[in-house]
């Protein structure tokens, strides 16, 4: 096993989808410069868009450089870190079930969807749909454990029903809409939360929106009633 270090050799006019996960540190560099992803529509070779080098024994990524216009980074991984230094485009560590992603620079829409396990840290901010299940998917984040050193977007959680997800700044609004399990974190303030809250517990440090569905307790709230929901909003 290495560590393979890749840095982009162009800046992108358009969007890059390409799975790289840390498997791809268990090939030789040849191999990794002929992984397939999308540039654009067109499909081409890993190493046509990116500089490859090999360095060390670990079973890791180093992506050094700006990668806000690279999407599904991470997507499907089990093992391994993937250390990013600069920015990630969407669905980073989409359907994740193990392994590190440690992203030194922002992230983009949908980081950690349907996650399941594994661990996620943004040293930035986040974009919308954190830990979230996918249009016409039933359950979003279902384990793992998403920190966000910076301020997140709206819809952090929709649908979540295991693991928990940390904001360090604030976040926008629709928090924690159809949750049914797992831990919210948020240490700042944000707006609407807990919409069709069904289960799991939200813990919020500064000002919040509470839909008016939901019934005060001696500790926080509890909701949300219109679906018979059991979910616990409370203050840090």
């Amino acid at each position: 096993m290495r560590l393979i270090v890749i840095k982009p050799k162009v800046e992108f006019v358009v969007t890059v989808e390409a799975e790289l996960t840390p498997d791809l540190a268990e090939k030789d560099v040849e191999e990794v410069k002929k992984f397939k992803v999308y540039y654009g529509k067109d499909l081409v070779e890993l190493g046509e868009l990116f500089e490859v080098t090999k360095e060390g024994d670990d079973k890791k990524l180093l992506l050094d450089g700006d990668f806000s216009r690279v999407k599904w980074i991470g997507c499907r991984m089990s093992d391994g870190e993937i250390v990013v230094k600069g920015s990630v485009g969407a669905n980073c560590g989409a359907y994740m079930a193990g392994g590190k992603i440690v992203i030194e620079g922002d992230a983009d829409d949908w980081l950690g969807a349907e996650m399941e396990d594994g661990e996620i840290v943004v040293r930035g901010n986040a974009g919308n749909l954190v830990g979230c299940a996918y249009y016409g998917d039933a359950t979003g984040m279902s384990g793992g454990k998403i920190t966000i050193e910076g301020n997140a977007g709206n819809y952090i959680g929709e649908k979540m029903s295991g693991g928990e997800i940390e904001i360090k700044g604030n976040a926008g609004d629709f928090i924690g809409t159809e949750m049914k399990g797992g831990t919210i974190i948020i240490h700042g303030s944000c707006g609407f939360v807990g919409g069709d809250m069904k289960a799991g517990e939200i813990r919020i440090g500064g000002e919040f929106e509470l839909v008016p569905t939901f019934a005060k307790t001696d500790d926080g709230w509890t909701g949300d009633v219109n679906v018979k929901g059991e979910g616990v909003v409370k203050r840090l």
